[in-house]
């Protein structure tokens, strides 16, 4: 093989591994990744995870966000029992200082071997207005948009259509919806 092929395939391999390689590709980015602070406007993580079973009756609801939270965005955070038109559990909830983690804690202990549902608003804003973006992480996480057939005809009791502002996803949703079972 000559020296021009080397260089050439030298000259090649260095552009691929330099060009390509030199930041985070989204496509290979997940929920850990944007804890480390990318400042992107997305939602992070939520705990317990949809799907996640045997939890603990005294846990509390803890959601992460890519960068801080609009004032007002916890009203938007509900836990339903049994089902999403099931009762809403009272939660006392606070933001972290830099106000990108919710942390919710449900008033009584819940309820044991019951499934519940952490109901997250579709229109949830940051403090620069944009809107959160739930599709890159919310389904690896366990969620499902609230479409039609889950809603069961009520939110809480109250009719789903009454449901304004930050309920209400672009795409038609009623927010993002994460159940899970207690122990």
């Amino acid at each position: 093989m000559d020296r021009t092929c080397v260089f050439a395939g030298w000259t090649l391999a260095s552009i691929v591994a330099f060009g390509c390689g030199g930041g985070h590709d989204e496509m290979m980015m997940g929920p850990s990744d944007m804890a480390a602070g990318f400042g992107s406007a997305v939602f992070v993580s939520v705990s317990p995870a949809g799907g996640q079973a045997s939890v603990s009756v005294s846990t509390s609801i803890v959601m992460r966000f890519g960068v801080a939270m609009g004032s007002g965005m916890e009203a938007y955070v509900d836990l339903h029992r049994d089902d999403l038109g099931g009762p809403v559990v009272l939660m006392s909830c606070a933001w972290s200082a830099d106000r990108t983690t919710l942390t919710c804690a449900p008033s009584t202990p819940l309820a044991p071997q019951t499934r519940y549902w952490i109901h997250l608003g579709g229109g949830l804003m940051t403090q620069a207005g944009q809107a959160i973006d739930y599709d890159r992480y919310g389904s690896m996480m366990g969620g499902q948009w609230i479409q039609g057939g889950m809603m069961n005809g009520s939110h809480a009791g109250g009719p789903w259509g009454m449901m304004g502002g930050a309920w209400h996803n672009p795409n038609g949703a009623y927010g993002m919806a994460f159940p899970f079972t207690t122990a």
